[in-house]
């Protein structure tokens, strides 16, 4: 977690516009549209994991005790996985249907023939969003098995591993663009081949292993 300070702008400023879009709540009733103090968490995507607007912000005793137990919560819902993934930039141009999307990251590596481990998961859902919310929960369990494997996270040597959040909007139209629709799935980009290679959920940790071996032993 890294703390961060955005000092008030004033009443047409930014600050308190961005507060009231992200569910800065109300207080008798009424917006707080100058509130003196905030505390949200704020997920890599930008997206506020969880609010502190309530008075507990002011006392630092009662805020390190929510940040810990919003950290706890964000480690649960987004696991760390053995594979170390890293979250790809994605560059989208034009609109609607004619949209393209880029990542400078794949790019780089592919002209550079380097194997490439794609990782499309789900970090955030619309509570009202029922498929949305199931993605999410299949993307948490195949972190917490297939991408968590011991025997999988021995084999990623040379490998660039890449991972895409289909909840983003600019990383699922490039997801679009390689066929995939869905949460989790994985693309697996092996030097020489004509296109990636599409694996589902159903993929073990054992066999992603497999796969990184063989192409290490291949590159020997």
């Amino acid at each position: 977690m890294e703390p961060v300070e955005w000092c008030y702008d004033g009443l047409g400023g930014s600050i308190i516009q961005w507060t009231m879009d992200h569910g800065s709540k109300k207080r008798d009733g009424k917006p707080q549209d100058h509130p003196s103090l905030l505390a949200l968490i704020v997920g890599v995507d930008g997206k506020p994991f969880s609010l502190l607007s309530d008075g507990g912000q002011y006392q630092a005793g009662s805020l390190v005790k929510w940040a810990t137990e919003q950290l706890d919560a964000y480690e649960k819902a987004h696991p760390t996985t053995r594979i170390p993934l890293h979250r790809a930039k994605v560059s989208v141009r034009g609109e609607g249907t004619d949209k393209q999307a880029t990542c400078a990251e794949l790019d780089e590596a592919l002209e550079a023939k380097k194997p490439v481990l794609a990782y499309f998961g789900r970090g955030h859902f619309d509570p009202k969003d029922k498929p949305a919310k199931k993605e999410a929960k299949r993307a948490r369990s195949f972190e917490k098995g297939t991408l968590n494997s011991k025997t999988a996270a021995k084999q990623i040597a040379g490998w660039v591993l890449l991972r895409f959040d289909m909840a983003d909007e600019d990383h699922a139209v490039l997801a679009a663009s390689y066929g995939v629709t869905e949460a989790p799935m994985l693309l697996l980009f092996e030097p020489g081949a004509e296109k990636p290679r599409l694996l589902d959920r159903k993929t073990t940790g054992h066999s992603l292993a497999g796969l990184f071996k063989k192409h290490k032993a291949e590159a020997k």
